[in-house]
């Protein structure tokens, strides 16, 4: 009986092991993948700064969005 047990735990962490492996793979990935759409990114950086500067990005890009529904509206009323 304990040896039933212990192959189910040991296959559980196996199987633990190969999910974790898996999420980490694609969490690299998608690190990745930020770091290349940041044009701001500090290279090397860390996580960290990484999403400061993907955070400060969007705001940027949310002011440049705003100014552009400006600019239409004014052109627009003319």
């Amino acid at each position: 009986m304990r040896r039933d047990s212990r192959r189910k735990k040991a296959a559980a962490a196996a199987a633990i092991s190969e999910r974790d492996m898996l999420e980490d793979a694609r969490l690299v990935k998608q690190v990745r993948e930020l770091r290349r759409l940041v044009p701001a990114c500090r290279e090397p950086c860390g996580i960290g700064e990484l999403f400061q500067d993907a955070a400060a990005y969007i705001e940027d890009l949310q002011v440049q969005v705003k100014v552009m529904r400006m600019l239409l509206d004014k052109l627009s009323d003319e």
